[in-house]
């Protein structure tokens, strides 16, 4: 190994040292760049200030009146102020950043299987559950339609789901939105505008619009949906390729700017 990188990863395992002394646990809020550890330092030492400027001053505030360049805690992932310094200070305490999704919660809401739900039940506990949810910085934006016992399975699934906390009241909300971006396995593809008008290898190989096996309950699709989604496609296609000639010069000009 050449000096210069001899001494590169030996600053790093003096770095990973001082917060192992600090009894801080990195992997809550920093993000590793091993096959870059010149970039790595700069972080580390970078939020090691932030730390040794948070012990000297005790609290946020007095570290915004008198250290300009000490505002934001630099943790991973940056999210918006006020979580990032939520989850900061908690992680000083020695407590967690992350936590499941369902553990957010009021304690006072009760999560109940729908196995445990009659059919003349489900509407109502759906709704409770997304009361419940927005009262705890989480909300939901599903197409319309969706038949609510689908929402309220895929729902469930979401609350074992971990993330990054939000204080109460912060205006910070993750949404579920119930979109991966890969419609052939979508459970709303059927209510969803883009679903119905996106064509998938799946879709060609299927000879119809592919669904995920969930939906069999719900819908099916027609060998006719093919050539729908086949035209709807192509029009989407043709449309984004005018675009694209439309701004040429200007996506050219942006991506000139991105070089520079």
């Amino acid at each position: 190994m050449p000096k210069e990188d001899l001494r590169t990863y030996q600053h790093n395992l003096r770095l990973k040292q001082e917060f192992e002394q600090l009894e801080l646990d990195l992997q809550e809020v920093f993000e590793f760049t091993p096959l870059d550890l010149d970039l790595e330092n700069k972080r580390l030492e970078s939020l090691l200030d932030f730390i040794k400027k948070y012990q000297q001053y005790g609290s946020r505030e007095v570290m915004e009146l008198l250290e300009s360049d000490f505002c934001f805690p630099p943790i991973y992932p940056m999210i918006e102020p006020e979580s990032d310094w939520y989850r900061f200070v908690r992680w000083m305490n020695g407590e967690s950043v992350r936590e499941k999704i369902a553990d957010q919660l009021s304690e006072k809401f009760t999560i109940r299987p729908l196995s445990e739900l009659a059919d003349n039940e489900v509407e109502t506990e759906l709704e409770k559950l997304i009361n419940a949810m927005e009262n705890s910085n989480f909300s939901v934006d599903l197409s319309d339609d969706i038949p609510a016992e689908l929402v309220y399975t895929n729902l469930l699934e979401w609350l074992g789901e971990t993330t990054e906390l939000f204080p109460k009241g912060s205006g910070g909300f993750l949404v579920f939105d119930g979109c991966s971006g890969y419609c052939p396995g979508c459970f709303q593809r059927p209510w969803c505008e883009t679903g119905n008008s996106s064509c998938w290898s799946e879709d060609e190989k299927a000879g119809k619009m592919h669904l995920p096996k969930e939906l069999d309950k719900y819908v099916s699709a027609s060998p006719q949906s093919l050539n729908i989604i086949r035209e709807l496609q192509a029009k989407k296609d043709a449309a984004f390729e005018k675009f694209k000639e439309e701004n040429k010069e200007e996506m050219n000009d942006d991506w000139k700017a991105e070089m520079n």
